[in-house]
C-alpha cells in the first residue's frame, strides 16, 4: 500500500521529518554515522511523489554506488507502491543514460561499450608490449593511475572524438614521456573500439553540457527536484554536473557528513559540502545526530578520536539503541608472548580453536587463551606479530560464532595486502569468508592457473588442467588449435596431453617450439619423484616463467596472491611433516575452494575500510592499525592525516555491538619495526579495553596533534624570537605559514602551532 501522509511523522524523528517536508530551495542535511540518512532520502523522495504528486521522471536522486541505488529504489517502492518508478542512479549511470541520448553531439558512436578496470588492464597489456614496457618501468596500476589523473583535464575528449582518429596516434608519437605515450595509445584503442571507461562518462557529459546550450537547458527543465547522497565525497566534475542540472529550478537537497570524507585521493573536496551555504546563502541546514546503529561505548570512543579533527559544527552522536548489553559481547582472548611449549599451553590453544588440530600447528612466540572477560568497551588488541594478530582475530570470530552463529562479522583493513595473513588464518581454521568486491582466494585466476600446473604434473590425463594452462603464458596454441586437438583425442580416446605429445610434428597442429618445450618440461617433472608442495610450486613458477609473466605485466595484486599460495604450501608442509606430498596438498586446496558456503550469509566479510562505507556489522575487526599503515606512510601533511583519522572513524562506526582494533609487532615489508598507530594515543584510557602487550601513554613521542589555522594573509604577528612579522602565505594542506620578519628582512616557513600572536597596534 502507498504510504499515508500521516505515517511520515510517525516513522521519522523530528529532524528527519523536518528534512523530508522541506521541499523548496537549497537544503543541506548533516547526517552523522548511523543517523538514518538513507531513510531520510527515501522518505523525502516518497514525500515528493505522494504529498506533492510529482512525476518520478522529474525527481533525480544520485548515490555513490549501485548497491546504494538498489537499496534506495527498494525503499521508495515499498513506501509508494506501484506508482513509483524512481529515478535513483549513480553519477556514472546517469552520465551513461545521458550519453545514450546525446553523445551524437560529439560525433561518437551511440552504441559505445562501458568498460571496467579489468577491461582497462586487458587494453593496456598489448600497449605495454608494443611499447616495450615491463613491470620494471611501471606497473599496470601505475599506468591506470596516470591515465585517471590525466583525465582530470577533460580537453582530451575533443581529441578522442576528432574526425580523424590518427590525430590521437600523432599525440602519442610527439610525447617524450613514456606514461603519456601509454595514455594516448590507450585513448586510441578506446576510440577505435567505441569504449568509454568510467572517467570518460562524466567527461563526455560535461563536454556536451558546456558546449551545447540547447541540450543543457533541456536537461535542466527535466529535473525539478534533485537529491544527492554522500555530498562530502563529490569531486569538482561531479559538483559542476549537479550545479548545472539544478541551476534552473534551484531545488537541491544534499546529504553528507564531513567526518566521513575519505575520498580526497580521488579528487573529492569536502568544501563543496561545508561551504554550500556560502555558495547558496538561502540554504537551510538540518543536523541528524540520533544514531540507530551502534552501542554508546563505540560512539563515545569514535567521538574522542574524531574530535582531534577541528570542526566547530560537529555534534556528538546520541546512541538510540537500548537492546545491546554485556550478554552480546564475546569474551576477550588474552595474547601472551613467549608461550611455553608445554602440555598446558597446547591444551589451552586446542580449546581455543579446533580440538582436532595438532599442537605443532601453533606458533611458539605467543599463545592465545580465553579468560572469559567481557566488556562493552572497544577492544584494543596489541599483538606481537602479524601472525598473532591473525590468530587472535580468528579466535575471536570462533568465539562470536559460539555466541551467535548468525552474527554479521567484518574484518576491515587500510590496504588490501593486509588481508593475506587474515585469509591464511581463516583458511587454516575452515572459517567461511569472502573478500568484498573481490574474488575469493582460491577462485582467483592466478591461483587456479598455478594449481592447474600442479594437477597436470601429478596427473597427465587431467584435461581440465591442460586446457587451462596450455597457452598460459602464451605459446601460440590458441582456441582453434585446441579444438583440433580435442577432435583428434576424441577419435583416439587419448587424453589431450598424451595426444599432443605424440603429434608434436603433426603439420595439422603446427606446434610451436614453445609448446614442445612445455610438453618436455611437464613430462620431465612428472617422471621424477615428486617433492613437497613448496618445492614443486617454486619449480612451476620458475620453469614455466609464470611469475616472470606477472612481473612483466606489472600485476602486483596477482604477485601478492602467489606469495599467499607459497605460505599455504609451507604451512601445509609444517603441519604434515614428512607425510607432506603434492596429492594431499591438492586435495587440501580443493576442499578450501569448495563452493558449499558460497551463499552462506554467515560468512566473514573481508574488505578495505573504503569499501565498508555505508555498511554495518554486528562485530567489526579493524586490523593493521600501525603507524605507517594506518595512518598510511604516504600521509605527511596535516590534511592527509585528518583524512586518515576520518577513515578510522568510518571503520569504527561500522560496528553495532562490538569493536576490535588490532595492531601487530614485528617488522613491515621494508624491514622496519612496526609501531602502534599514533591514533591509539588519542583514545581515552577509560574508553578502551587492552589485551596483549600493555600500552603506555604516550605510545609515540612523534604523535601528531591537530593544529588549525589562526592567521590569514596580511595579518601582523609577533614571534618571541624573530619579532614583528607579516603573514605572506597560508598553506592549509601542509599546516604552514610563510611569514616575513622585519628583523631579519627575510621570510620564514612556520607551522600552524608556531608561537605567534597577533601584533596589536603595529
Amino acid at each position: 500500500m502507498p504510504l499515508k501522509l500521516a505515517r511520515f511523522k510517525e516513522d521519522l524523528n523530528a529532524e528527519q521529518y523536518q528534512a523530508v517536508c522541506s521541499t523548496e530551495g537549497y537544503l543541506r542535511v548533516l547526517a552523522g554515522a548511523g543517523t538514518g540518512k538513507t531513510k531520510t532520502l527515501a522518505y523525502r523522495y516518497a514525500y515528493l511523489l505522494t504529498a506533492l504528486g510529482m512525476s518520478p521522471k522529474a525527481v533525480l536522486c544520485v548515490t555513490f554506488s549501485n548497491k546504494a541505488s538498489r537499496e534506495m529504489r527498494s525503499r521508495i517502492n515499498k513506501l509508494c507502491g506501484d506508482i513509483a518508478l524512481p529515478y535513483v542512479t549513480t553519477f556514472h549511470a546517469f552520465c551513461c543514460d545521458f550519453l545514450r541520448e546525446e553523445i551524437h553531439a560529439l560525433g561518437f558512436a551511440k552504441n559505445f561499450t562501458v568498460i571496467d578496470v579489468s577491461d582497462v588492464k586487458d587494453i593496456l597489456k598489448p600497449v605495454f608490449k608494443a611499447l616495450g614496457i615491463s613491470g620494471r618501468d611501471f606497473t599496470l596500476k601505475d599506468a591506470w593511475e596516470y591515465i585517471d589523473g590525466k583525465k582530470a583535464d577533460i580537453s582530451y575528449v575533443q581529441v578522442m572524438c576528432a574526425y580523424d582518429s590518427n590525430a590521437i596516434l600523432e599525440q602519442s608519437k610527439n610525447c617524450s614521456n613514456l606514461k603519456e605515450k601509454v595514455f594516448w595509445q590507450y585513448i586510441y584503442q578506446c576510440r577505435t573500439s567505441c569504449f568509454l571507461d568510467f572517467d570518460d562518462l562524466i567527461a563526455f557529459a560535461l563536454t556536451i553540457f558546456r558546449s551545447r546550450k540547447d541540450i543543457r537547458e533541456s536537461w535542466q527543465r527535466r529535473f525539478e527536484y534533485i537529491e544527492v547522497d554522500e555530498f562530502q565525497d563529490i569531486d569538482a566534475r561531479q559538483y559542476e554536473l549537479i550545479s548545472i542540472l539544478s541551476d534552473k529550478h534551484k531545488n537541491l537537497f544534499i546529504v553528507g557528513d564531513p567526518d566521513q570524507t575519505i575520498y580526497s585521493f580521488r579528487g573529492a573536496n569536502v568544501k563543496y559540502f561545508t561551504d554550500f551555504a556560502e555558495k547558496f546563502p538561502e540554504t537551510v541546514t538540518i543536523n541528524l545526530f540520533k544514531n540507530y546503529r551502534s552501542q554508546s561505548y563505540i560512539l563515545d570512543c569514535a567521538y574522542t578520536l574524531i574530535s582531534n579533527n577541528d570542526d566547530p559544527g560537529r555534534k556528538k552522536l546520541q546512541a538510540m539503541r537500548k537492546d545491546i548489553d554485556l550478554s552480546s559481547m564475546a569474551s576477550i582472548a588474552q595474547i601472551k608472548q613467549n608461550a611455553d611449549d608445554d602440555l598446558q599451553t597446547a591444551d589451552l590453544l586446542k580449546s581455543a580453536f579446533n580440538k582436532q588440530l595438532l599442537p605443532n600447528e601453533y606458533p611458539v612466540d605467543f599463545k592465545i587463551i580465553d579468560d572469559n572477560k567481557k566488556t562493552m568497551l572497544p577492544v584494543i588488541a596489541n599483538c606481537p606479530s602479524t601472525q598473532a594478530q591473525a590468530e587472535f582475530v580468528v579466535r575471536e570470530i570462533l568465539n562470536i560464532k559460539e555466541l551467535n552463529k548468525h552474527a554479521s562479522i567484518a574484518v576491515l583493513y587500510r590496504s588490501r595486502h593486509l588481508s593475506q595473513s587474515i585469509e591464511q588464518a581463516l583458511i587454516k581454521y575452515n572459517v567461511p569468508y569472502r573478500v568484498y568486491a573481490d574474488i575469493r582466494f582460491m577462485e582467483r585466476k592466478e591461483i587456479k592457473d598455478v594449481v592447474a600446473y600442479l594437477r597436470l604434473i601429478f596427473n597427465l590425463d587431467d584435461d581440465t588442467a591442460f586446457c587451462r594452462i596450455v597457452n598460459v603464458p602464451r605459446r601460440g596454441f590458441g582456441a582453434m588449435r585446441l579444438e583440433r586437438l580435442k577432435k583428434l583425442a576424441a577419435f583416439t580416446h587419448n587424453s589431450l596431453f598424451k595426444e599432443l605429445s605424440v603429434r608434436l610434428d603433426d603439420p595439422e597442429l603446427n606446434v610451436s617450439a614453445a609448446i614442445k618445450e612445455f610438453i618436455g618440461n611437464i613430462i620431465f617433472l612428472n617422471k621424477r619423484v615428486l617433492a613437497g608442495p613448496t618445492a614443486e610450486l617454486e619449480k612451476i613458477l620458475n620453469i614455466f616463467k609464470y611469475e616472470e609473466m606477472l612481473k612483466k605485466e606489472g600485476d602486483a595484486e596477482r604477485l601478492e596472491s602467489l606469495a599467499t599460495l607459497r605460505f599455504l604450501a609451507r604451512d601445509f608442509e609444517n603441519k604434515m611433516g614428512e607425510r607432506s606430498n603434492i596429492a594431499d596438498f591438492l586435495t587440501h586446496l580443493a576442499l578450501s575452494s569448495s563452493k558449499d558456503d558460497e551463499n552462506d550469509s554467515n560468512q566473514v566479510e573481508l574488505m578495505t575500510v573504503h569499501n565498508s562505507k555505508g555498511l554495518e556489522f554486528d562485530y567489526v575487526f579493524v586490523v593493521g592499525v600501525n603507524d605507517g599503515i594506518f595512518p598510511s606512510s604516504k600521509s605527511s601533511s596535516l590534511q592527509e592525516l585528518q583524512e586518515e583519522r576520518r577513515l578510522l572513524y568510518v571503520a569504527m562506526t561500522r560496528a553495532q555491538k562490538q569493536l576490535f582494533i588490532c595492531m601487530s609487532g614485528g617488522k613491515n615489508y621494508s624491514g622496519e619495526e612496526l609501531k602502534v598507530s599514533r591514533f591509539i594515543e588519542e583514545f581515552r584510557e577509560d574508553e578502551i579495553f587492552v589485551t596483549g602487550e600493555k600500552l603506555f601513554k604516550p605510545y609515540l613521542n612523534s604523535a601528531v596533534k591537530t593544529v588549525t589555522k589562526h592567521f590569514n594573509v596580511g595579518d601582523k604577528v609577533i614571534n618571541p624570537v624573530l619579532g614583528l612579522g607579516t603573514v605572506e602565505e597560508v598553506n592549509e594542506k601542509s599546516g604552514e605559514y610563510v611569514v616575513y620578519f622585519k628583523s631579519i628582512n627575510k621570510a620564514r616557513t612556520l607551522s600552524f602551532n608556531a608561537p605567534l600572536e597577533f601584533a596589536e597596534n603595529q
